[in-house]
Order: structure tokens, then C-alpha cells, then sequence
């Protein structure tokens, strides 16, 4: 994580007025790509239920569009000639590709900009703060609530490298067993099955991660996500990286509060870690002009 802390910016910096910012910006276009995204894979998880197998209808598994898939196929595939583990399709492949190339670029764009799942969590947590502006007695409870999970905070580091583990399972455990080890646990599996009824692991994780998603942004994607994971790692060869400009700084936190992975924006010179996913909540909540940019640059060659 290639964060530079820093201290408290000069706090007498004028603040640009919330309200100026036009309304087609970059939380609404997410939205936009976010609601597409989410009711393409409805569509076809309905379809497949009322057109499911035995009605000689030509359907496509909602299983289909999972770039983790190809990942965990990516070893049967090369070392087969082709073949693919149940489950996955051709399809699998070419959105891991495509993922890849995206964080290869911008970083884990696709977590922040078209993931359905991320998008659920993200509803969530849009619930939860529209009734806290709504009702002071629900915001004074999440208050109480965060005051007592306040000493829970130093686990969030280390939780956050159970993804790289979930990561290293999955793909290992694809290859040497030759199915997909982690299909029983994943949420994104229970969910678009969870018209079949049935009861798998994954149903359970899934019902911890929609619970957890009201008290803490994108439990999810910050702590368990193999495919988060690998779009990161990736995503660190990437030009593309988050410039928080100190002489226009008013160190106001409000981008730190705004991001839902949350990362400390306020006290970093770049933002480069991992877990960000490109999301640009902050860049969009910043109340400064300047103060957080959207910069290209590589290293070995100069910005």
C-alpha cells in the first residue's frame, strides 16, 4: 500500500459549496453502469428459472458472465487443450481477460463500477444512511453500535488479507481437484441460484455479507473477495492512481468518510492501495476544487 501519511493541511482554505456540483457525475454514472449491470444478470437468472433445463429452450447460465470463473478454469483450460471445469463456459475466460486488461488500466474498476454484487452491498449502505438522515433515534443507535465495535478496528488490517488466502484457495484448489472448490461457499454463486433452493454454505455467507453490509461498507469486497483480490494485485501495475493535492487540502475527512473501502484519503499523498476500486465517491464528495485528482503516471518513466 503506497500511501504517504501526512499531517493536517492549512484549515483557514475556502470551501466550495456542496450544491454547485452538477448532477451527471461520477456516482451517477456508476449507478447508471451499476443498475444496467445488475438487471442483465436478473434477466437472465429469471429466464433461466422459467426456461430452465427440459424446456428445450436455448438459455444462458447467469453462471456464464463470472469473470472469477475463468480464473479458477484458467489451469484445466491451458493444460487440456481447452477443456473447461463444470460450471464454466468460454464466456468465464474472456471476462477474466477483460477484467484483467480493465485493472491493468484503471485499477479494480470493475468492484466499483459494474460488480452486482457490490452494487447490493452498496443499496445497503444507501439504506442505512438514508434512515440515519431520516430518524435521530436510528442515528443515534448506529452511534452507539459503532462506539461499541470501536475496539473491533485493529482486526480490519489483518482481515482484509483473508481475500488473498480465499484467492489462493480457490484457483489451487480449482486446479489440483479439477472443480470449482469455492463454488459451495461463494455468495455470488448462492445468490443467482437461490431460486432453486438450494441450501448451500454459500446461502449462509451470503445472508452474513447482506447483514454486514448495513454496519459496514462492502464487507465483501474489503475482507473475503478472491476476484477483488486479483483485480488489485493487478491493478498495481496500473498508471492510472488517485492524487490528493496538499496545498488544497482542508483535511475535512469528509472523502475519508465517503469511501466505502475505507481507506485514510485525507492523510494520503497517493492513493494507490489495493483495496481501492476505483469508485471516485471521494473525488465526487470532495468539497475543494484541486484537492483530489485523477493523475496517469509511471514510475520508471516520469508522470
Amino acid at each position: 500500500m503506497e500511501e504517504k501519511q501526512i499531517g493536517q493541511s492549512n484549515s483557514n482554505k475556502k470551501i466550495r459549496p456542496q450544491g454547485i456540483k452538477s448532477w451527471l457525475n461520477h456516482r451517477v454514472l456508476r449507478r447508471l453502469i451499476q443498475t444496467g449491470s445488475a438487471v442483465f444478470i436478473l434477466f437472465l437468472v429469471v429466464q433461466n428459472y422459467i426456461l430452465g433445463e427440459g424446456s428445450g429452450a436455448n438459455t444462458v447460465s447467469p453462471e456464464a458472465f463470472c469473470p472469477f470463473g475463468g480464473l479458477e478454469t484458467l489451469y484445466k483450460w491451458i493444460n487440456s487443450g481447452g477443456a473447461l471445469i463444470s460450471h464454466t463456459h468460454l464466456s468465464n475466460l474472456v471476462l477474466l481477460a477483460a477484467v484483467l486488461i480493465t485493472a491493468l488500466l484503471f485499477r479494480s474498476a470493475f468492484c466499483g463500477w459494474i460488480c452486482p454484487l457490490g452494487f447490493i452491498q452498496d443499496l445497503i449502505a444507501s439504506l442505512r444512511k438514508g434512515l440515519q438522515r431520516r430518524w435521530p433515534a436510528f442515528r443515534r443507535w448506529m452511534a452507539s453500535v459503532r462506539k461499541f465495535a470501536a475496539p473491533l478496528a485493529i482486526l480490519d488490517r489483518y482481515l482484509r488479507l483473508v481475500k488473498y488466502l480465499v484467492l489462493a484457495w480457490s484457483v489451487i484448489g480449482a486446479a489440483v481437484y479439477g472443480y470449482m472448490v469455492f463454488r459451495d461457499f461463494d455468495p455470488w454463486s448462492a445468490l443467482i441460484n437461490i431460486a432453486t433452493w438450494t441450501f448451500t454454505p454459500g446461502l449462509v455467507v451470503l445472508a452474513v455479507t447482506l447483514i454486514a453490509s448495513f454496519f459496514v461498507e462492502r464487507p465483501w469486497c474489503r475482507y473475503a473477495c478472491p476476484l477483488g483480490a486479483a483485480s488489485g494485485l493487478v491493478g498495481k501495475l496500473s498508471p492510472v492512481y488517485l492524487k490528493r493535492e496538499e496545498s488544497a487540502c482542508t483535511s475535512c475527512k469528509i472523502c475519508t468518510r465517503a469511501c466505502p473501502m475505507g481507506l485514510p484519503v485525507h492523510t494520503a499523498t497517493t492513493i494507490k492501495s489495493l483495496d481501492c476500486n476505483s469508485c471516485l465517491e471521494c473525488v465526487d464528495q470532495c468539497p475543494v476544487n484541486g484537492a483530489l485528482e485523477v493523475k496517469i503516471g509511471l514510475t520508471l518513466f516520469g508522470k
